[in-house]
């Protein structure tokens, strides 16, 4: 990190510097990146043998290959953009049950770890009453 810094402070005002390294960065993930250097690799098959053979030797349809022609020219031609974006979504499910019942049912299995669920539902039914 403090690499950087220094490198940034002395090259940083240096016109057209921040675009260089962008690019020379973006590179870099695109070199660590497979997916999108086989992505590359079937554009390229596809300019120059057409749509049924890249569907035949890739399996890629037309529709996907657009979207990766059309990412790459909005980039300017910046091979790191065909890298896959996170599929993790944008809303994750959240726990909705109130700690205190968590805890009773931890506390409770410490102490009898083979206690089964339908007797911990129980004690557990008398335990929300009391609270």
């Amino acid at each position: 990190m403090d690499h950087h810094f220094k490198v940034h402070k002395v090259f940083g005002k240096i016109r057209g510097y921040r675009r260089c390294y962008e690019m020379l960065r973006g590179l870099r993930h695109f070199r660590g990146s497979e997916a999108a250097q086989q992505r590359l690799k079937i554009l390229e098959f596809y300019e120059r043998y057409g749509e049924e053979a890249t569907q035949e030797a890739f399996g890629v349809n037309r529709k996907l290959i657009y979207v990766w022609r059309k990412k790459l020219g909005l980039a300017k031609g910046d091979a790191s953009n065909l890298i896959p974006l996170s599929t993790k979504p944008h809303k994750v499910r959240r726990m909705r049950t109130d700690p205190r019942i968590v805890d009773f049912i931890r506390d409770l299995r410490k102490e009898h770890p083979r206690l089964g669920k339908e007797k911990i539902k129980v004690l557990l039914d008398h335990h929300c009453e009391e609270l």
